[in-house]
């Protein structure tokens, strides 16, 4: 498969896919989000590959979604879903609004359902849609500049994927997370268990890839055994329903007053401004509190 939006390389028994829109900051549209689905199932069924890293090009892993018209529909043909009409997140029916969060989320439990280890190998911004692809991965490794949230979270969707929230920094923080829109940093996500390590940003690269290979040294049918065993100790306590159950309550979120003024605004003056509407009272899209100081600390 040619591939436009992302990088597909195989060396040393690890497969990197790098999401490939620098330009716009890694967001995931539809083909993008098929071309990973894509590069997920290669290096599954690869017998030269044992591990999975998944990166950003660019100043960082993801921005999210594309919130772009295009991402207001269901997949276009790129899984067993009909496409919506066109429009800027205006559904035809519930079932349409339906397809497209079960969209988002079938492909992020790919790399779940994946067979082989996957490593998210995270730097600067991982938000929205990219935070829960980054959390359902099986390590998470960051750089002291990484933050990761979910700013939609302030006006238009609670967001299919934060049910993972909770499963990574229990109840308190996760409703914290949910309720304010606010990112983490580097250094509370490995204190909250979201991530495994963290690296200066320098060395993140290097970092990811020693662990890689340690992992790699394994038999790959062994790796595969060991994450499915964990992934079914989580099954039985419900992450799998609780994460479909969660796009229900996106589903009804689509005619909430606050989603429909964030699309009014992007429509009539520009997704800029949408976002700045939306993010303003908070400080910015990254703004938190306590703040963060230029030095990365509260």
């Amino acid at each position: 498969m040619a591939y436009e939006n992302i990088l597909y390389d195989v060396e040393d028994r690890l497969a990197t896919i790098t999401f490939n829109r620098p330009e716009r900051r890694n967001a995931i549209n539809w083909d993008m989000s098929a071309e990973i689905s894509a590069a997920l199932k290669a290096a599954e069924v690869d017998t030269d590959v044992s591990v999975i890293i998944l990166k950003g090009a660019g100043e960082c892993f993801s921005s999210g979604y594309d919130l772009g018209p295009s991402m207001g529909k269901a997949p276009r043909q790129t899984g067993d879903i009909t496409a919506a009409d066109e429009g800027h997140g205006d559904f035809v029916s519930v079932w349409d609004n339906r397809a497209r969060v079960q969209g988002h989320i079938e492909y992020m439990m790919e790399i779940w359902n994946n067979w082989k280890p996957v490593i998210a190998q995270v730097h600067g911004a991982c938000l929205g849609g990219a935070s829960a692809l980054a959390l359902a991965s099986d390590l998470l490794i960051a750089a002291d500049d990484a933050r990761l949230g979910h700013p939609g979270l302030r006006a238009i969707a609670p967001g299919e994927e934060t049910a993972i929230f909770a499963w990574h920094v229990g109840l308190k923080k996760a409703k914290e997370m949910l309720l304010t829109g606010d990112a983490l940093t580097a250094e509370e996500m490995l204190r909250h268990g979201m991530a495994n390590h963290v690296f200066a940003q320098e060395k993140l690269e290097e970092e990811t890839r020693i662990i890689a290979r340690r992992i790699a040294n394994i038999d790959p049918q062994l790796l595969s055994l060991s994450k499915k065993m964990v992934n079914r100790v989580y099954e039985q306590m419900g992450f799998q329903f609780s994460i479909q159950s969660s796009g229900e309550f996106v589903t009804m979120s689509g005619r909430l007053p606050s989603n429909q003024e964030f699309k009014r605004i992007a429509k009539d003056e520009g997704l800029k401004a949408a976002i700045q509407w939306r993010d303003g009272p908070f400080g910015g899209t990254l703004g938190r509190y306590p703040p963060i100081n230029d030095n990365g600390e509260e």
